[in-house]
């Protein structure tokens, strides 16, 4: 009893250690590719259009009407907390913190692994399945310049953008909320925010878009090249890869929060 239970953490040990060194070997493969100008073919950088449209430009009005909503009621919460602890004075650094620095980023890293990374999954784990991808290596087809990076690209690119636009819509519409709760005007909200706001906090917002855009289009393809010679294993290749993805996010997260605090 005891040596199968030793037995099965060792085996799952083992597969943890081997995927984590494939899922770093992809990455790495991806990031000699990313600065080599040969890889920037004309499908390729079409593509990589066409999906920056699909991930960030189709889905603007819906990601728009839920930034204004949850910066209200979210930025709303903070200032009546900063109000009732007598925190008026941080209660500026305390948006800029919590919109730019965290919940802009995590909040559009999830959104494009709910809408994008379970449909590149998918395509990947077909493609994988129905054997597509060795007929583009017989074909001498890069599968990394033609079909990986372009949503790499893509999925960094707007990941950047939509958290910049959700953490600007959030801050601008805790407006509406400070103006009827604590008689603020504009000229005055607008001071709090840029006076609590530094360089720092913007490199953040970038660093943590970036990391989260790489892996919400990253762990998605590693997770579709796993897929095995069955239907099945399409949905289970998916649903592995979208709880490896919820677990990288989250990594990050977590990460970036020890750092801030060193």
């Amino acid at each position: 009893m005891i040596l199968k239970f030793i037995e099965n953490v060792g085996d799952k040990t083992i597969s943890s250690i081997l995927a984590i060194y494939e899922l770093l070997k992809l990455s790495f493969l991806c990031f000699i590719h990313l600065p080599n100008p040969y890889s920037y073919n004309p499908v390729m950088r079409k593509t990589v259009i066409k999906q920056i449209y699909f991930t960030a430009i189709t889905i603007l009005p819906s990601f728009m009407m839920m930034a204004f909503v949850f910066g209200t009621v979210i930025i709303g919460m903070v200032i009546v907390v900063a109000t009732k602890f007598n925190l008026q004075l941080q209660t500026g650094s305390i948006i800029v913190t919590f919109a730019i620095n965290e919940f802009a980023p995590l909040f559009t890293a999830f959104f494009i692994a709910f809408r994008s990374g379970a449909v590149l999954n998918t395509k990947v784990a077909v493609m994988n399945v129905n054997n597509e991808l060795k007929r583009y290596e017989e074909q001498n087809i890069d599968i990394i310049d033609n079909l990986f990076l372009p949503h790499i690209i893509s999925g960094i690119l707007s990941t950047v953008f939509l958290a910049a636009l959700f953490a600007l819509i959030m801050i601008s519409s805790g407006y509406v909320f400070s103006l009827f709760y604590l008689n603020m005007d504009l000229h005055a909200y607008t001071y709090l925010i840029l006076n609590a706001m530094e360089v720092r906090d913007i490199m953040i917002l970038l660093l943590k878009s970036t990391a989260f855009g790489f892996v919400t289009m990253l762990i998605p393809i590693y997770s579709g090249l796993k897929a095995v010679q069955t239907n099945i294993s399409v949905s289970i290749s998916v649903l592995n890869g979208m709880v490896k993805l919820f677990i990288a996010i989250l990594f990050i997260e977590v990460l970036s929060l020890v750092i801030q605090l060193i």
